[in-house]
């Protein structure tokens, strides 16, 4: 069997794994080629089997060895003016456009094939090529494939190389991200006659004052300058929906932020400021308007930052291969966090513009495609001791 890389993006980048859809076409797909290749392959399912995680192994199962990790689902494309068709691979001036083709099926296309270059050879250490689904909405793939290999009682990979587009640099840290809602309960009421009801959109708007407050706030607390772009807590107020008509006092309203915490810092600050906000101060205040009102604060996604153990071997080893100094920090957030937490050092390096991801016309250059199996043929042998 002999893979051509153009073929693989092409079928690869074809399947609308939009992270709504499922992705067992795809993962049906990749696990029939990995099998075919000679690797032990093993599907994770979603609790609700409509998804599913790939692991294929190549080489021994009783030692750690290298995870090359990349997620299957993508962004939607509604609402993008695109100038081809999104699930189509199309070529145009030494570009590779479609969906996916910088966030990240691409690097999947290409560990694909580092896997079939190693195939025959005897390796001392495993090769393990993982593929999730659901990191564009909470990375829910890897943390189901974490615990179905702790579950099976199998050896944990020594060390992992996530292929998030990065121009080939390599990020051994990012922030946390956290995603929470505020929900207002008020009392409906004629607008003529405000002392009547209760105004659930006045709370919101007090809520997001102190959105602001605190985000203000954290821009002072600064660490890691040299490794962050933005060397703060970040807090967004995303979405905020109450209100039928101008004429009724709006007795419902939710707002929903997240923040994206530093390395190192408490992860539940923000939430805890938020809620005390809530609790000692708001709450109370509304409720001498009308007793029957609440306010209700609740976490929806906590997501821990990453911070590769510093002195880790695939660390320096990937500086090494890909000829770059020092490390740096991803600007988004990715499954490294949930690899290191389960104790896999794990770097961030890629092909693609980080750029280019979740916009119309997403594309990948030929240089970037062509720069990955080499790359990835060397870190093989260097780890797995082919």
């Amino acid at each position: 069997m002999s893979l051509d890389l153009l073929e693989l993006e092409r079928r690869l980048i074809g399947f609308d794994t939009v992270s709504r859809n499922s992705n067992l076409a795809l993962t049906d797909f990749v696990a029939e080629v990995l099998g075919k290749l000679g690797l032990e392959v093993r599907t994770f399912h979603s609790r609700d089997g409509g998804k599913a995680n790939v692991f294929a192994t190549l080489g021994p199962r009783d030692v750690g060895g290298l995870m090359l990790s990349g997620h299957t689902d993508v962004v939607p494309v509604e609402g993008q003016a695109w100038d081809s068709d999104p699930f189509r691979l199309t070529e145009r001036d030494g570009r590779f456009y479609g969906r996916g083709t910088a966030d990240m099926k691409s690097f999947i296309a290409q560990s694909i094939l580092a896997a079939e270059a190693v195939r025959h050879q005897k390796l001392k250490r495993p090769l393990h090529l993982a593929f999730t689904y659901d990191e564009e909405v909470g990375c829910y793939g890897a943390v189901g494939l974490v615990r179905g290999l702790t579950a099976g009682k199998h050896v944990l990979p020594q060390c992992a190389v996530i292929g998030e587009p990065t121009n080939f640099q390599v990020f051994n840290k990012h922030k946390g991200y956290t995603v929470c809602r505020v929900g207002i309960t008020g009392v409906e009421g004629h607008s003529s006659k405000p002392t009547k009801g209760a105004n659930a959109i006045v709370q919101a708007a007090k809520v997001i004052e102190k959105l602001l407050e605190v985000g203000a706030e954290r821009q002072t607390h600064r660490s890691q300058e040299a490794d962050f772009e933005l060397p703060y807590t970040t807090v967004n107020v995303g979405t905020i929906t109450g209100g039928t008509a101008v004429n009724i006092i709006p007795n419902r309203c939710e707002v929903r932020f997240e923040y994206r915490t530093m390395p190192g810092e408490d992860l539940s600050y923000v939430f805890n400021q938020i809620k005390g906000y809530v609790n000692e101060v708001l709450l109370p205040d509304f409720r001498k308007q009308q007793p029957e009102v609440n306010i209700e604060v609740v976490e929806e996604v906590r997501s821990p930052p990453m911070l590769t153990p510093a002195g880790s071997m695939i660390e320096a080893l990937a500086l090494e291969l890909t000829g770059n100094r020092r490390t740096g920090s991803a600007p988004y957030y990715t499954e490294g966090a949930i690899y290191n937490g389960a104790g896999i050092p794990t770097v961030i390096c890629g092909p693609g513009d980080i750029d280019q991801a979740h916009r119309p016309n997403e594309f990948i250059s030929r240089q970037q495609l062509d720069q990955g199996l080499p790359f990835l043929g060397r870190l093989i042998q260097r780890v797995c001791q082919a």
